[in-house]
């Protein structure tokens, strides 16, 4: 992939992200990638080696995002409402699909780069921010890999949807945490 930006390139990331969220990776054809940006296929490769190799570029790009709303300066709440921020802003399918659309990829350096970035950029964050949250006093203890898997799971819900119920993304987001932190206990 080139490393200059460009329009072109730029395009072409925002117009594949949203395909691919769309259509899953089998359903975007390179040829409705490039009818969509107004490009040809020699401009595509020249930005990108193969249909492959923008998808992992675009997923890497969007999950160290997400791992930018993580870095924030705040509690265990505000950094955890940053995050889902972050994640309800620029998902729109959920995160499961994209972990699925991986089986799809060929060529194993692609996976691994795929794993990679999932792990560094998303799983490994969030549980460290799950034992800052131990470690504050704001969650009981627990393992956070399953607090982790806890809290993804709920997200993943709100993906795409977050309009099903008549709230603004600030109050979802704070229903979401809340819940998470709270439970659905009665208080």
């Amino acid at each position: 992939m080139r490393k200059e930006s460009t329009p072109n390139k730029e395009l072409i990331l925002q117009e594949g992200w949203r395909l691919f969220q769309q259509k899953g990776y089998r359903g975007v054809s390179t040829d409705e990638l490039c009818e969509r940006c107004s490009i040809t296929k020699p401009t595509l490769y020249y930005y990108f080696q193969d249909k492959e190799n923008l998808f992992v570029q675009i997923l890497t790009s969007k999950l160290q995002e997400l791992h930018q709303g993580l870095s924030v300066e705040g509690n265990f709440k505000e950094r955890l409402s940053a995050f889902s921020q972050a994640l309800l802003t620029n998902f729109q399918t959920g995160y499961s699909v994209l972990v699925h659309d991986r089986t799809h990829i060929k060529k194993p350096e692609n996976r691994t780069a795929i794993q990679t970035a999932f792990r560094t950029e998303l799983f490994d964050p969030l549980m460290r921010l799950m034992q800052d949250g131990i470690l504050e006093g704001t969650l009981q203890p627990a393992n956070t890999e399953f607090l982790t898997l806890v809290f993804l799971g709920i997200i993943n819900n709100f993906l795409g949807r977050e309009n099903s119920f008549d709230l603004e993304q600030n109050a979802l987001i704070a229903l979401l945490v809340d819940q998470f932190i709270d439970g659905a206990k009665k208080k």
